[in-house]
């Protein structure tokens, strides 16, 4: 029986101090990834692994004198051993588990869901729709070939893994080896599509062949693995066949819907924009109703929120305009504030204490796969897609990027119970060995591709961070 815990306005208190220290902890790595090269994300990321159990956790220390303000033993009596949602709390007072308590938690959970839908929102205005004509078969060959090829090796690895004991031991044993892998498949097929647009639209290269194209595929890759992720969790409950096809329809219809029926009737708040030059109060407000029934929408077909808030911002009416004005109002609300809430979030549920000798060939392995499944099936399906080689190395570059999404999936295979603790820390080294190598690469390949199309270098900039968007 769950106990009562911290009374509402000790937990009102305590998000107001979770966020205080969140958002000064992730500026301050965020700058430091930065000043060493790196996107401002890798920082976030780090920032949340530290306010966690791996750095501030029973593992390292306890808290056995904390101040009676912090009111551990309510906060930590919140749940009982066995519930489902113990990872969260120690059963010693550390000074993650009294300063972040479970009931705060929960509520940084949800800010950090509301934080994708907008972030994914902002996303779909920057796809440019009249850029496709013309390159569909390109943009469709490369889309398949990227998250095929990850399908099939994370069945590969998922079999080796599964073995090796990464699969999370219920009270009737192992689950399905099928959903096991299907959820390693879904974190080796993620890319992450905004790094890959905002870098190539900083480089000026949005409107080029393989900008198109690479953008395009990335947005085909993130709704067709969140349907794979769809999948895997249906396979994990035990699923019949109906009821998986019943998930890819009704994603179908969804998209279709927001596409033919959604977007005309919007027409007349972008004709409203362009008269008026500006979105205003009711615009804005009318927007963000549809931007949330949209994410409630996905949610309830079973694939994702935040490909709700991507197919909001996919079917918006005067994109140009509206983007312009809407980044404003939110981009600095939702990267600075509620994104690093949800790379906290992730944090709280990531113990790098439990990572043993024993589990780094297994690591090493997931880690490898994803690499080459991203990185080698950008390369051959480029080329397949008509770009060249050169070109097709610097699309694979980008959809070998990972971000924030890695952690999305991640977090799902753990909540399904499908993943051990140590698999879901695979995933969040595959974010940050893959986020950070991604510049590097980009600048160092970037020449050859652009010298294959006989096209002129762009003024040389530094790596695009757009996975949280911070600037200095």
């Amino acid at each position: 029986m769950i106990q009562q815990g911290l009374r509402p306005e000790f937990v009102l208190a305590f998000v107001l101090l979770n966020i205080t220290i969140i958002l000064a902890v992730a500026r301050l790595l965020g700058k430091v990834a930065v000043r060493v090269g790196q996107p401002r994300v890798v920082g976030e990321i780090l920032g949340g692994i530290m306010l966690g159990p791996s750095l501030l956790g029973a593992q390292l220390l306890v808290w056995n004198n904390a101040p009676a303000v912090l009111q551990c033993d309510q906060s930590r009596a919140f749940a009982p051993v066995g519930a489902d949602l113990e990872t969260f709390v120690a059963r010693v007072p550390t000074i993650s588990s009294c300063i972040f308590p479970l009931q705060s938690i929960s509520v940084l959970a949800i800010l950090g869901q509301i934080a994708l839908v907008l972030f994914m929102f902002l996303v779909g205005m920057e796809l440019d729709l009249a850029a496709l004509k013309g390159k569909l078969r390109s943009i469709f060959i490369v889309g398949v070939g990227v998250i095929v090829t990850p399908i099939v090796i994370g069945l590969g690895v998922g079999s080796v893994l599964y073995s090796a004991r990464f699969a999370l031991p219920g009270p009737d044993g192992l689950p399905d080896q099928l959903a096991f892998s299907l959820f390693l498949g879904a974190m080796l097929a993620v890319t992450a599509f905004p790094v890959m647009a905002r870098i190539l639209q900083e480089k000026g290269l949005q409107a080029s062949t393989m900008g198109v194209i690479g953008i395009a595929a990335a947005a085909v890759v993130t709704v067709m693995m969140f349907i794979l992720l769809a999948v895997a969790k249906g396979t994990a409950k035990g699923n019949t066949f109906s009821e998986h096809m019943a998930v890819v329809i009704g994603a179908i219809v969804f998209i279709a819907v927001m596409a033919f029926v959604v977007r005309p009737l919007l027409r007349p708040i972008g004709d409203r924009v362009r008269e008026a030059g500006a979105v205003h109060a009711d615009t804005f407000a009318i927007v963000m109703i549809v931007v949330f029934a949209s994410a409630y929408t996905a949610d309830r077909i079973g694939i994702n929120v935040i490909v709700g808030g991507f197919i909001a911002g996919a079917v918006m009416p005067e994109r140009a305009l509206m983007f312009s004005e809407l980044r404003g109002r939110l981009a600095e609300i939702t990267v600075t504030l509620l994104l690093p809430i949800f790379l906290a979030f992730s944090g709280f549920r990531t113990d790098f204490t439990t990572l043993g000798w024993v589990w780094l060939p297994g690591l090493a392995l997931f880690i490898v796969a994803g690499i080459v499944a991203k990185w080698g099936a950008g390369v051959v399906s480029a080329r397949l897609g008509g770009l060249t080689w050169a070109e097709g190395n610097v699309i694979g570059v980008l959809m070998n990027c990972r971000g924030l999404l890695v952690l999305v999936v991640a977090l799902a295979a753990v909540d399904a119970k499908i993943i051990t603790p140590q698999m879901q820390l695979g995933g969040v080294l595959m974010a940050l060995v893959t986020t950070a190598m991604t510049g590097p690469l980009f600048d160092r390949f970037l020449p050859a591709a652009l010298a294959s199309r006989d096209a002129p270098t762009p003024a040389p900039e530094e790596f695009a961070d757009f996975v949280t968007e911070g600037e200095d």
